[in-house]
């Protein structure tokens, strides 16, 4: 991260130095008013600004702050770098997503009453963050700026304008995650229902597109993972067999006796004594 990463409380009077003359930033301004009046002038355009309005400088663009006369006004200036985020990683991506959509709005970002009261807990927060600098605090800064552009993201003033950003994920990614928990969890108690509490699809048309993706049924797919560990278990080690039922997920071994018959024509001891000395000669 760029150290550059700056936060402050602005008042008027006396308001920010030189604010008030045209000028132009190389990084990202972000501008949340806490209280009163004001204006912001960008690229010609002059935007009255009131408690609780977010406005939205992106870097190279010239604007100055307009302060109406015998008027009084507070806001957060929030500074950050735009490669304060990877594009390759998927939530820096869609942080990324959010800033280029609030670029489109050339000034003031739309957003709800209620998308605005949700900002200003999280402005109070990060300000005290960025003052006390307690250890890891440069990666708070950041998580706390990701929740505000998900607040941002996620409001329906903000959605319903210009270019859609931060589409929920598809059908597809919701089983690729699941299978990912899967090959990661096999030795979990892992139902359907489990699964659902994290996977915002009905129960029928996840085993559809489950099916679909991986060419077996839940049951299938997660019985196979574990038969395969298994195997591998009874090759390499002197583990128990009972014991290695346990390990991999099966809640008996009699039943992990069955299906690993099933799949292979074999009990486990029996595949164990036949081919864990080829193994260890493939090995070696």
């Amino acid at each position: 991260m760029k150290d550059l990463f700056h936060l402050s409380l602005n008042q008027n009077p006396p308001g920010c130095r030189n604010a008030t003359a045209m000028h132009v930033h190389d990084y990202h301004q972000l501008l949340y008013f806490t209280s009163g009046e004001g204006e912001q002038s960008a690229d010609g355009w002059k935007i009255p600004l009131h408690t609780g309005d977010i406005f939205f400088v992106p870097i190279g663009t010239g604007h100055r702050s307009v302060f109406p006369p015998g008027k009084k006004s507070t806001c957060y200036v929030l500074d950050f770098h735009g490669d304060l985020f990877t594009p390759a990683l998927p939530g820096d991506k869609e942080a990324l997503d959010v800033i280029e959509k609030m670029a489109w709005f050339r000034g003031k970002v739309a957003l709800s009453a209620a998308g605005s009261a949700k900002l200003r807990p999280t402005f109070d927060e990060l300000f005290r963050e960025f003052q006390r600098k307690e250890p890891a605090y440069h990666a708070m800064l950041k998580m706390m700026l990701l929740r505000i552009l998900i607040v941002i993201a996620r409001d329906e003033e903000f959605q319903s304008h210009g270019i859609p950003v931060c589409s929920p994920p598809t059908h597809e990614q919701l089983v690729r995650e699941v299978v990912h928990y899967l090959d990661a969890a096999y030795m979990k108690t892992i139902t359907v229902d489990s699964v659902l509490e994290f996977c915002p699809l009905s129960r029928s048309h996840f085993h559809v597109v489950f099916k679909q993706m991986t060419g077996k049924t839940f049951l299938e797919y997660l019985t196979d993972i574990r038969l395969e560990k298994a195997k591998d278990q009874l090759l390499r080690t002197d583990t128990p067999v009972a014991d290695i039922a346990s390990m991999v997920g099966f809640a008996t071994s009699s039943y992990f006796g069955q299906l690993f018959r099933s799949a292979t024509g074999l009990s486990p001891k029996r595949y164990r004594d036949r081919y864990a000395h080829k193994s260890e000669t493939k090995t070696s």
